[in-house]
């Protein structure tokens, strides 16, 4: 059964790629875990959206393998595995997003930020939560990465 929580500090946040040859932790708290329906995000991971547990920049550590970075805007990169092509991380100056479906336990990391670029969210993507949504412009961590 599901368990939908925020992981104890205590126990390490564990994850990879499909091959395997890229392992990554982390020992810190998430700041957040959202859900991006932005057309970048879609074209990127060839799905309506993504959902990102997001970490503050430096508490995530690869621990076998790293991924290939792919700069897809002035403000962040995307990193993949360079053999299985799988997502992994999305990238801002202050925070690293990992892949719910990339986690060890997928099942317990239940969104409880917001929905982000609402803008473009799919006509029949039907949304069954009650979190805020924001367009690509209203997105704090966007604005604040923007204005460096």
């Amino acid at each position: 059964m599901a368990i939908n929580r925020i992981v104890n500090t205590d126990e390490p946040i564990m994850g990879g790629c499909l091959c395997k040859k890229i392992k990554f932790k982390s020992n810190s708290k998430p700041k957040w875990i959202s859900v991006c329906h932005c057309r970048m995000c879609q074209k990127a991971y060839g799905n309506t959206s993504a959902v990102f547990v997001a970490f503050d920049k430096g508490t995530l550590e690869f621990i076998s393998g790293s991924p290939k970075f792919y700069r897809s805007s002035d403000i962040a990169k995307r990193g993949f595995c360079a053999d299985c092509g799988s997502p992994i991380i999305f990238s801002y100056e202050t925070l690293d997003a990992i892949f719910v479906g990339c986690l060890d336990d997928p099942e317990n990391w239940k969104p409880n930020g917001c929905h982000l670029g609402i803008e473009s969210q799919i006509s029949w993507e039907t949304i069954h939560d009650t979190l805020p949504r924001y367009r690509t412009e209203e997105d704090q961590e966007f604005i604040e990465a923007n204005s460096k």
